[in-house]
């Protein structure tokens, strides 16, 4: 569819605690908010477990083979006692991460005889493993400590990032990553077990406060049958809990204005000002105050964090085609306000039965104040006129209740329910007061300040045409207005079952997820006004009035099943089996089914060989298919009414104010693009009766090594290396080719031009059609005007090429720690190719999630083939820390990375590759005549940046933090976007942007900042 636009001992420190989660990986546990512990002793000693923080206690015994597992427990620091005949003969604490097994061997493996005393907590060499043989999942774990300390951005996305094979997507979708190659849309995001993950785009997700996380589960591939609707990657959050004894903290973290650096002044080819940075400001303050403790010693804990962020910033426009006077766009001076909050209650009925619930607001509050912005002759931006505010309140309450249950000692039971409520809503205030909503009616009547944009050959000077005029000006204060009162909702339930049979660990569950959106968004004013050229002869100027709106209450209904079994085949070889089962129903405004999709089958595999058997060397592998739903937001445009028209007109004034123009005389017959003419499309003309999972297979292969040397330098690294391969089976989009039903509707004798034409299908006929790209288009269609639906099955090769993406990756990675340091070392080579980004297109940033412009024609995809815009072909990453002594520790980040792949878009309705195609301006593979193919106009310079910090935990006020991290500490500012639209071309004159705008940057690298945390952590 076109675009609008953890092991540790006692005797470790927090430092090595920290490097403890980070290194070992374990076995598949349900959305990743418990773990186990498990290893050997003699048959029949009794192994017990006591959580240190709640005092809660589980015991189990060693099988006939000397082997145990303890499943399920919370995370947290554990106190391990090995019994023999009722006496306790050794004692070992131990931390449980969230989503992974924890080693403690009290015998060897095979050994007929049982542990003897110790007469120290610690315990024989072999007893602490750094590599989990339980798992074959690729994933990180981020303690609190660590996240806490890190020299990063303080976010779940930065954090992720440091994973390998992980990126920051495009800034255009805002803060995401991209993880193996996959579109920043397809990944699944939770806290405490509940998917937190917006499906009305997949392209935003729930946050708690950062101080509230106690562990962070990054999972980057191989992940089992529990985990669906993400075919990129999960994070995992597990917020913090209460323990038995009442501990509490504040922190003030600020981040100055006065110690930011701006991105460096941008000049057009002919040396014309585009943009100047060295006016914006952002200052920002995040103020933290938390308390937990028992409410019932051993029975009921409370946990509960207040964020306050309060930030301010200032950003100023690119300059008009002259690079001085009265810019195209407003300045903005932005103010946001997000109160977080979390409450987190725990309660151990007894030691068989654990209920948990979670409070979770995140609402935002972000004001944005719009003003005439002009450069004056030396290029300084400064405000003028006030144009009015836009208003936007964000986020609202999650609330997860859960509830596990041990039925006996091998046999876990768990439900969970959760249920989210979420504003999107937005309103708009004129200077004069006057308040305008849109309330998602797309035949409300247009009113306002409209959205204006002003490509005059004589102001832009596109095509070497001198500046002459100033552009004309709106009062709008923001392109699009989105509906007012706009809301998400979201209610899941889901149960969990994990039995322990002799070698076998079995898990099942079943989950139901209900999706409700009511969205929609219009342009500002209720329409678009596009003043453009014809020719140099401004008496040739004319202006398209675009009218796009959209509006519905749309639903989604997601059903899911696993069944999965890790097989401990031998005491060094473990087999994984997986199978999951969705189902995926979404209905469009009229509360109709127009997508609707059972049984699509995802198998998983893996294996884990202890080569060795003593937990130091790991061979592992896993093979695996996982599939995507089709967002809620696809409903709005394909399935539910909306406008998108577009007519040319003659004017012969333009009012001052509104940027209105006082319209003369049509040009031409209107244009509805994608068929959005106002009318509901019958579900039936929607998507193809035949429509495939969105689906991608997965292989990893790879080696994890605990070096053993005499050499201190050598000794205690754990090295691996993974081979990674991903390829997109079946993706699903959008084609809005009416042609081949046009020719269609001929072979049957129909009069296919008394109601459109070959590229504009009947009113009331949908223009766009949901299918899979390379394979047969069936659906019921009105294909004349008649009224009569007709089945019709169009072959693929009508609409272009299959939709193709691979990944491929070798991983190599380095980690080592002891009580004064720790270092994680990774350096990733990828190769991203095929003709498809995935849901969202980086191209041109259009968020249409599942409905791109990528198969809309297939002249679109001529030249598509090519290396996509997450490709990064090497990746450097290093991060770690050094106490140096008890009050004074550094920390370090270091990311090198290649550049992404450049393009040249080009082409228009006049330009022959397009054939006659209305509209899609400068959407084609095309530049100076000639396909230009993806990837191949270079690439953006290698971006390389060093963030240290500095810790200072003073003897002489325990408790007190004092932090300081230094962002990007040499301010490299290398491009990382850069502008690839080289022509458009409307009518028979491309108009060229080579001279001017073409490939210069339009985003960089986040320049050097400084931020000071203060914390102080008290206990009562």
């Amino acid at each position: 569819m076109q675009s609008r636009q953890l092991i540790s001992t006692a005797r470790k420190t927090a430092l090595v605690s920290a490097l403890s989660a980070c290194l070992f990986a374990g076995s598949a546990h349900a959305q990743s908010t418990v773990g186990d512990i498990y290893g050997t002793a003699a048959p029949s000693q009794v192994i017990q477990v006591q959580n240190l923080g709640s005092g809660a206690s589980r015991q189990v015994e060693a099988d006939k083979d000397g082997r145990y597992r303890v499943a399920s427990l919370p995370i947290g620091r554990y106190k391990v006692n090995l019994q023999d005949h009722g006496q306790t003969v050794s004692s070992q604490e131990i931390a449980v991460v969230a989503g992974q097994s924890a080693q403690l061997n009290f015998a060897e493996k095979g050994s007929a005889g049982g542990a003897h005393s110790l007469e120290t907590v610690t315990v024989s060499a072999n007893a602490l493993a750094a590599i989990d043989v339980t798992s074959v999942e690729s994933r990180t774990t981020f303690s609190a400590s660590e996240l806490n300390d890190l020299p990063v951005p303080r976010n779940v996305v930065d954090i992720a990032a440091l994973t390998p094979g992980t990126i920051k997507g495009d800034p255009v979708f805002g803060n995401l990553p991209s993880f193996g190659g996959s579109s920043v849309a397809e990944n699944s995001y939770y806290i405490n077990g509940f998917n937190v993950t917006n499906l009305f785009n997949n392209l935003s997700f729930s946050e708690v406060p950062f101080q509230a996380i106690d562990q962070l589960d990054v999972q980057t591939g191989g992940y089992g049958a529990q985990y669906g609707f993400s075919t990129g990657g999960v994070t995992s959050v597990v917020t913090k809990r209460g323990t038995n004894e009442w501990k509490g903290g504040v922190s003030w973290v600020f981040t100055p204005d006065f110690a930011r650096e701006n991105a460096p002044t941008t000049y057009r080819k002919n040396d014309t000002l585009y943009r100047n940075f060295e006016r914006n400001a952002t200052n920002d303050n995040v103020y933290s105050a938390w308390i937990g403790g028992p409410l019932i010693k051993d029975k009921l804990f409370l946990f509960g964090i207040f964020q306050a962020q309060q930030q301010t910033q200032t950003n100023y426009p690119a300059a008009s085609g002259s690079g001085q006077g009265v810019t195209p766009n407003s300045a903005t001076r932005n103010k946001f306000n997000n109160p977080y909050s979390l409450i987190k209650l725990d309660w151990n009925i007894n030691d068989s039965n654990i209920v948990e619930y979670t409070h979770l607001n995140n609402t935002q509050h972000t004001t944005n104040n719009y003003f005439t912005a002009a450069y004056d002759e030396s290029g300084t931006p400064r405000t003028t006129d006030y144009l009015g505010q836009r208003q936007v309140k964000s986020g609202g309450n999650t609330d997860i209740l859960k509830y596990t249950n041990y039925l006996t000692d091998n046999l876990t039971l768990s439900a969970q329910y959760g249920w989210m409520n979420s504003l999107n809503s937005s309103r708009y205030i004129s200077p004069d007061g006057t308040v305008t909503t849109y309330n998602g009616d797309i035949n409300s009547p247009a009113q306002g300040c409209a959205y204006v944009i002003d490509a005059r050959w004589s102001v832009t000077g596109a095509n070497q045409t001198p500046v002459t005029n100033d552009p004309y000006h709106s009062c709008y204060t923001s392109t699009n207005n989105d509906i007012f009162g706009g809301k998400d909702q979201r209610k899941n339930w889901r149960i969990d079952l994990e039995w322990k049979l002799g070698n076998h660990s079995i898990a099942g569950g079943y989950s139901r997820d209900d999706w409700k959106s009511d969205a929609g968004s219009t342009y500002a004013g209720g329409a678009l006004y596009y003043y453009q050229s014809q020719d140099k002869d401004v008496a040739n100027d004319y202006v398209s009035v675009y009218n796009f709106r959209t509006g519905g209450s749309i639903k989604i209904i997601q059903k899911s099943w696993y069944l999965q079994d890790n097989w401990q085949i031998s005491d060094r070889f473990l087999a994984y089996v997986g199978i999951r089962n969705d189902s995926f129903d979404n209905k469009n405004g009229a509360g109709q089914s127009f997508v609707k999709q059972t049984n699509i089958w995802q198998p998983r595999l893996g294996f884990s060989w202890d080569v060795l058997g003593d937990s130091g060397t790991k061979i592992f592998g896993t093979a695996g298919r996982y599939s995507l739903p089709v967002a809620a937001n696809v409903a709005l445009r394909a399935a539910t009414s909306s406008y998108y028209t577009i007519q040319d007109w003659t004017y012969t004034g333009v009012d001052p104010v509104t940027g209105a123009p006082v319209l003369g005389d049509k040009i031409g017959d209107p244009v509805i693009v994608n068929g959005e003419s106002g009318a509901t499309p019958d579900p039936r003309s929607v998507a193809d009766r035949n429509l495939r999972p969105y689906s991608q297979d997965e292989y990893i292969l790879g080696v994890q090594h605990k070096i053993n040397s005499d050499n201190d330098l050598l000794d205690g690294w754990v090295v691996g290396a993974k081979a990674i391969y991903r390829k997109l089976n079946n993706a699903i989009d959008d084609t809005c080719d009416w042609r081949p039903f046009y020719r269609y509707g001929q072979s049957l004798g129909l009069d296919m031009d008394a109601n459109g034409d070959e590229f504009t299908p009947p009113p009331n006929t949908p223009g766009c059609f949901i299918y899979n790209p390379g394979k047969p288009l069936t659906l019921q269609l009105d294909l004349d005007g008649s009224g009569q639906l007709r089945p019709v099955t169009i072959p693929a090769d009508q609409f272009g090429t299959k939709a193709k993406r691979s990944y491929q990756g070798i991983v190599l990675t380095a980690e080592k720690g002891n009580s004064r340091w720790y270092a994680n070392v990774s350096y990733t080579w990828s190769r991203n190719y095929g003709n498809t980004e995935g849901l969202v297109k980086s191209d041109n940033g259009q968020t249409d999630t599942g409905t791109t412009q990528d198969f809309d024609y297939p002249e679109l995809g001529i030249g598509s083939n090519g290396y996509l815009p997450n490709d990064r072909r090497h990746s450097f990453k290093a991060y770690g820390a050094y106490k140096f002594s008890p009050e004074w520790s550094v920390g370090l980040n270091v990311l090198v990375q290649s550049g992404r792949p450049k393009n040249c878009f080009g082409g228009g309705p006049g330009a022959s590759i397009s054939d006659g195609i209305p509209s899609y301006n400068s959407a084609y593979f095309w530049c100076e005549g000639e396909v230009a193919p993806r990837g191949s106009r270079g690439r953006t310079p290698w971006t390389w940046t060093m963030s240290p910090n500095v810790v200072f935990t003073p003897n002489w006020a325990k408790g007190l933090t004092l932090k300081l991290d230094m962002i990007n500490i040499f301010n490299n500012t290398k491009p990382i976007t850069v502008s690839e639209v080289g022509e458009r071309q409307p009518g028979a004159t491309p108009t060229t942007y080579y001279s001017t705008t073409y490939d210069i940057p339009t985003s960089y690298q986040t320049p050097r900042y400084f931020r000071l945390m203060a914390q102080y952590d008290f206990s009562l």
